[in-house]
């Protein structure tokens, strides 16, 4: 049962997802909407490289994202909470930039100095479905 909620926690954040991406800097906590995207049994974000995300991560790994989500009247998310490591590897950077719909829009290859490719590494789960009133929890 905890097993198959975990998974159901996760099937949420399939594919493409909106999600709110919250970094840190000596200024407190910043929160933005980016796109989450899961493929190859891992999270990535791409990102620009002079953004404000790509500076806070490098200086501070810490991250949490938030997907929120309703069904009929009832709203419930799904938080992770672990770090965000830039990804530097050329052929993660191709496999992963090859594989999403968007990134021509933004990039002309995966090479570009302006692309910034982030591998997200979950530590902590949470999951609260849509008219419950405890969330339920995950280590990863």
């Amino acid at each position: 049962m905890v097993e198959d909620t975990k998974k159901e926690a996760l099937s949420r954040l399939a594919g493409y997802s909106s999600v709110m991406l919250a970094t840190v800097d000596a200024n407190g906590p910043h929160v933005r909407p980016v796109t989450l995207i899961e493929y190859g049994n891992a999270y990535w974000i791409e990102t620009g490289t002079a953004s404000a995300k790509t500076a806070q991560i490098r200086n501070d790994p810490k991250i949490e994202l938030c997907l929120t989500f309703t069904e009929g009247e009832n709203s419930g998310y799904v938080r992770l909470s672990g770090r965000a490591e830039i990804v530097m590897d050329a052929a993660i950077r191709e496999r992963i930039s090859s594989h999403t719909e968007f990134f021509k829009d933004y990039w002309s290859g995966p090479e570009d100095p302006s692309f910034t490719l982030l591998h997200i590494i979950p530590a902590a789960l949470e999951y609260m479905r849509p008219g419950e009133m405890e969330p339920h929890l995950f280590d990863f």
